[in-house]
């Protein structure tokens, strides 16, 4: 009788072996901006959106989080100077707007010097407002097969 107990108390207690898992809080509130971010990856080629998760989960990248938007950054250290990259950025643009402030105030605290960011050409006519000027890159593409310098000393 005392087996029998024993026996259906042990049948009756359930153990999970596969535990639920947990998301951290940035991994939920990534989750929930990554469409935001994807929408701007594609006009790139240097990162992929699992690019910038990683990114984000080792601490490098930083993923700021609005209600219908999103931004990622990224310190630059110079020898002189240190900046913070605006490097992506999706979602409702007023919101956007209204977020750079809390952006530049972080910034500000964590030494940094100047915000840059890059995009389109009709970027500048929407944020010249907001005290972004025009800086020009130059870029040349390594792997095209013939460079255009090839080409021009022909």
């Amino acid at each position: 009788m005392q087996v029998s107990q024993s026996m259906q108390k042990a049948t009756n207690k359930v153990v999970d072996i596969h535990p639920e898992v947990t998301q951290e809080p940035w991994e939920i509130e990534w989750d929930r901006c990554k469409p935001y971010i994807a929408k701007a990856i594609k006009y790139q080629d240097s990162y992929t959106i699992d690019d910038v998760e990683d990114k984000i989960r080792h601490g490098i990248f930083h993923l700021w989080p609005g209600k219908k938007s999103a931004y990622i950054t990224e310190f630059v250290i110079f020898p002189q100077v240190k900046a913070m990259n605006l490097l992506f950025c999706g979602g409702d643009y007023t919101e956007l707007e209204e977020m750079l402030p809390s952006i530049e105030e972080f910034a500000k605290k964590a030494g940094i010097k100047r915000l840059y960011g890059g995009g389109r050409k009709g970027w500048i006519k929407k944020i010249k407002h907001l005290g972004f000027e025009t800086e020009y890159l130059i870029s040349c593409l390594l792997y095209t097969s013939p460079s255009p310098r090839d080409l021009s000393t022909s």
